[in-house]
């Protein structure tokens, strides 16, 4: 299933790369549609292939203040995460890799829609049900955090050698947390749905 995941990014990047500068914001939010379909498929994959029970997968209700744990833990990580990069850019000079979202979230009302639909929730969704519900639940079986410490490293590492490994594989254990903890993707979800449409919004701002 990773492997499959894995390769849906590659043609997604190659696709993305054919897209001109000119058209950065079209590009930022096809790149977060594209992401989130490529973890949906790569999901429905493993479901076909393996366990075809989704409450295996995360699938479970979970109580209403697991959800808003999840809406504060979100907040927390877009916090922390401006620490992360405070310290990061004290070290490390690189090239700006969120470009084309603040490219979107700048692009006027629509794009920012777009963007916010997109890398909101269709992405989170996909990465959580690639990286939560099925990378997550393969790991736990060598041990209890190896589920989470797993799952965050592989995370972060998808998202490429910048600042966004740090930032992912910080989000990536407060969700792995959760997940162990509830057994469910809901909480998780709320978590990156909210540090990821925060973000968003921030790139916005005038």
């Amino acid at each position: 299933m990773l492997i499959a995941y894995l390769l849906l990014i590659l043609v997604i990047a190659l696709w993305l790369a054919q897209i001109p500068d000119g058209q950065a914001a079209w590009r930022g939010v096809a790149g977060m549609a594209a992401n989130g379909v490529a973890g949906v498929v790569a999901f429905l994959v493993a479901f076909t292939v393996r366990i075809r029970d989704f409450r295996a997968f995360g699938f479970r209700a979970v109580a209403r203040p697991w959800r808003l744990v999840g809406a504060a833990v979100g907040v927390v990580a877009f916090g922390l995460s401006f620490l992360i990069e405070g310290l990061y850019i004290q070290f490390v000079t690189e090239a700006n890799t969120q470009a084309d979202f603040q490219a979107a979230a700048t692009g006027g009302m629509l794009s920012l829609l777009a963007l916010l639909i997109t890398g909101a929730l269709l992405t989170p969704l996909g990465e959580e049900l690639v990286f939560r519900g099925v990378i997550a639940n393969a790991l736990n079986r060598y041990g209890r955090w190896a589920g989470v410490a797993g799952s965050a490293a592989i995370f972060a590492a998808v998202h490429g050698p910048s600042v966004i490994f740090l930032n992912a594989f910080m989000v990536g254990l407060l969700v792995g947390v959760l997940f162990r903890r509830t057994a469910s993707l809901w909480p998780g979800l709320v978590v990156h749905a909210v540090y990821n449409g925060l973000w968003l919004l921030y790139y916005a701002k005038p």
